[in-house]
């Protein structure tokens, strides 16, 4: 019996030792790869920007707010921060009742990490102020960070943060 088993132990040992070794991946691939996918994700990103100031223009929130992770965070500079997508298509809302809101975006950065991504730009934003506004019309600039992540619904803003510009001094008039 002993004579059976160690020609097959042999075997099985011989096999292994034998088995085809995996290459590692070529460094030049994983690059071009790595490219490839970041090209993706920012041209991805570039679109969903487009979505959602097109949407935000058309009163269209919630569908604006599919771009935005349920556990979204977005800090503008002198106001409280806005905790989750519910909450950011009220304050889109609350917004909106005052007059109307454009946003143009400029992407300065883009930093890619695989499954998440940051972009960091700047943005003009025109309020068109109606009858119940407390403020009036006006123009403002500002830069803005946002942390974009990979679901399976695509990518979606996690955390938005915006510092807008300091306005001008009005100019005293003699």
């Amino acid at each position: 019996m002993k004579t059976r088993i160690i020609p097959f132990i042999a075997l099985i040992f011989f096999a292994a030792c034998n088995e085809p070794t995996k290459e590692s991946p070529d460094p030049g691939e994983q690059a071009q790869m790595t490219m490839e996918q970041e090209a993706a994700a920012q041209k991805e990103i570039e679109a969903a920007n487009e979505a959602i100031t097109s949407l935000m223009r058309q009163g269209k929130f919630e569908e604006a707010a599919a771009y935005f992770s349920p556990d979204l965070i977005q800090m503008i500079a002198g106001q409280p921060p806005i905790k989750g997508r519910d909450a950011w298509i009220e304050a889109q809302r609350q917004a909106s009742a005052i007059g109307s809101w454009d946003l143009e975006l400029e992407v300065l950065d883009f930093e890619f990490h695989g499954d998440a991504a940051v972009e960091r730009g700047r943005g003009i934003q025109t309020f068109t102020a109606n009858e119940n506004s407390p403020m009036p019309s006006m123009q403002t600039g500002g830069d803005y960070l946002v942390y974009w992540v990979k679901t399976d619904s695509g990518w979606q803003i996690l955390y938005d943060y915006v510092v807008l510009d300091a306005p001008e001094p009005e100019m005293a008039q003699n």
